[in-house]
């Protein structure tokens, strides 16, 4: 498999070179268009359908939404950004709050709290398993939970409000924000 990933490099690289640079300074330009034929041949014949290093590309998966109003959190809610940013990969639902991986891969999240009034205790999930815990400690303080994490297709990333907690209130006004991206697919 390197073998392959490096030749294909080495093909694109020889063609942008021989097409660019070499093209018009060689003595026979018709061996020069042969060699450039041959290259483009090799090209297609990789198994991503003419684009050899193609298939390893990084996709295209990112979101950063923010909490627009102030809002009272109770038992083990889900905290609902509302105004999006940014939705690469549409893998972000602000209808429910809800990252859900598209392909499986390595991905990095954050999430930002400001309490609006006194404490505010939440948590960072995937599907039913906690990855980090945020806490900001009183009126206007920021907590934060951030972390790097391997996703299956169909996995589920949120911030939900500690269960044990009592009825707290998270800032709103596009101060509390939850971001994510794919670092690269697996």
């Amino acid at each position: 498999m390197l073998v392959k990933v490096v030749m294909c490099l080495m093909f694109v690289f020889v063609d942008q070179s021989l097409t660019t640079d070499a093209k018009g300074t060689c003595a026979d330009d018709s061996k020069m268009d042969s060699l450039i034929k041959m290259v483009k041949e090799m090209q297609q014949h990789c198994s991503c359908t003419g684009n050899c290093c193609g298939c390893h590309k990084k996709e295209s998966i990112a979101f950063y939404a923010a909490l627009t109003k102030h809002t009272t959190l109770t038992g083990s809610q889900t905290i609902i950004y509302d105004k999006i940013y940014t939705n690469l990969g549409q893998s972000y639902d602000s209808s429910n709050g809800k990252f859900r991986a598209p392909v499986n891969g390595l991905y990095y999240f954050a999430c930002t709290q400001i309490s609006a009034s006194g404490n505010v205790h939440f948590i960072l999930m995937k599907n039913s398993s906690k990855l980090g815990h945020g806490y900001s400690d009183a009126r206007l303080s920021t907590g934060s939970a951030i972390g790097t994490v391997l996703l299956e297709k169909g996995d589920v990333v949120t911030v939900q409000h500690h269960p044990g907690a009592i009825s707290q209130q998270v800032h709103g006004g596009d101060y509390s924000t939850f971001t994510g991206y794919l670092i690269t697919s697996l």
